[in-house]
């Protein structure tokens, strides 16, 4: 199985031109055995890929994409049929700030050259983006206000005013580089040693060195593309190179033999990631199943198949969850489907941190939730109460990361360069 994601995961274009599963297939349809894509015009579809900057992905294995270049995948693919109306909810959903802005152009020129109409679903956070002409604003009740944003932009704009709280960023915004051997604590919790991760000609990491001290909270920024998730699959031993001793988790070195499973390490872990969503099977477990599904030990974190007692929560577990009494008891039993993503999101936080984790990974784990006490309880949670946790955060916008001490800045050039910081109160 390593050896069949390796092969897959960074072919290149020459080697993936006809394979079924690349990019570019998936982006024309031609991955659906069921779709005649023979009419499908190819100049369009290179045009396609190059206004949102897959042409060099084009090859690329469509499973091995990041969450932000799988996002800007999934809206080529959607416009491929060249439809007349295009609607998208969380358009910004992963994306870093610079793909946020190339979609937009995209998008914009798109509809321009198509005469394509385009809906987008918005939180009250997001920007309204320049070339849209109507705006309408949805409460509770419904459609309070709707027309063009020339007629109705300052109503609109007075009503995002009065329901907004978007929190100002917890840390300090000021940073100083720091160096591994600067940090504190002689055995970390996790360490990279001159770690390389290299496929043929594709280099993710080389030369890596970042030492985590036991209890430190790091947030993890690069652009979509840069490693992150790679990075974090390494460390939850999903990544075939994890087992190649690049790194080491309390001292002892990672690698085949050391006496540790997948599922040892992932009993450690709490996360909740775009992929774990993904996986949940929404129509048949609800939010509390999905919930007590993170006490089940030796299943790893991607399972959600096996069922959690309540009576089986720690004093912590059952403390946690108190906290969220009423929104279990609103929509504990509702089906994961039937829930905003505001709730979804939740479940899927909670079920990573009930069991007290030594590790705690919050890949993207707040974007979208558009009930921002709601995030901020949660971020107080992380803060306060897990005093001993190790966090490893991913978010683009800062608001919806929690508080942090450090930050690894991925950079993304040829190099693979990164830089390491300490945030300053």
């Amino acid at each position: 199985m390593s050896a069949r994601y390796e092969t897959f995961a960074y072919k290149g274009t020459l080697e993936m031109e006809d394979d079924v599963n690349s990019v570019k297939n998936y982006v024309m349809g031609s991955n659906n055995y069921n779709k005649d894509t023979r009419d499908v015009d190819n100049l369009y579809v290179q045009q396609v890929l190059e206004l949102f900057n897959l042409t060099h992905l084009a090859g690329k294995w469509i499973n091995s994409l990041s969450n932000g270049q799988m996002r800007r995948a999934r809206i080529a693919k959607a416009l491929i049929a060249k439809p007349d109306l295009l609607l998208i909810d969380d358009p910004f959903l992963g994306l870093d700030p610079e793909a946020t802005k190339l979609v937009l152009r995209s998008l914009d020129r798109v509809s321009q050259d198509l005469e394509l109409s385009i809906v987008l679903g918005l939180r009250v956070q997001d920007v309204i983006p320049e070339w849209i002409q109507n705006v309408g604003f949805v409460d509770s009740t419904g459609l309070k206000i709707s027309g063009s944003k020339h007629e109705v932009g300052q109503e609109v704009k007075k009503e995002i005013e009065s329901v907004q709280e978007i929190p100002l960023p917890k840390f300090s915004n000021e940073k100083v580089e720091i160096f591994n051997e600067s940090l504190e604590n002689d055995v970390s919790h996790v360490e990279f040693n001159n770690a390389h991760v290299i496929y043929k000609d594709v280099t993710v990491f080389q030369h890596f060195d970042w030492k985590i001290p036991r209890g430190t909270k790091w947030r993890i920024l690069g652009d979509n593309g840069t490693g992150k998730t790679t990075l974090i699959s390494l460390i939850t031993a999903d990544h075939p190179q994890s087992w190649r001793s690049v790194l080491s988790i309390n001292g002892v070195v990672r690698k085949t033999g050391c006496g540790v499973s997948f599922f040892d390490i992932n009993n450690e872990i709490g996360m909740s990631s775009p992929e774990l969503h993904a996986l949940v099977p929404a129509y048949t477990k609800t939010m509390r199943e999905v919930i007590l599904n993170g006490i089940v030990r030796d299943v790893g974190n991607s399972n959600f198949m096996f069922a959690g007692n309540e009576k089986d929560l720690s004093p912590f577990g059952q403390r946690i969850l108190d906290k969220f009494s009423p929104e279990l008891e609103a929509y504990g039993d509702m089906r994961f489907s039937e829930l905003t993503i505001t709730h979804q999101k939740l479940a899927l936080f909670l079920r990573a941190i009930i069991k007290n984790p030594a590790l705690l990974v919050l890949d993207e784990a707040f974007s979208c939730m558009d009930d921002q006490q709601l995030m901020l309880r949660c971020h107080e949670i992380v803060e306060k109460d897990l005093i001993n946790t190790t966090v490893l955060a991913i978010g683009h916008l800062d608001w919806e990361v929690p508080k942090c001490n450090y930050l690894l800045k991925l950079i993304g050039d040829e190099k693979r360069s990164y830089k390491t910081y300490k945030y300053i109160s």
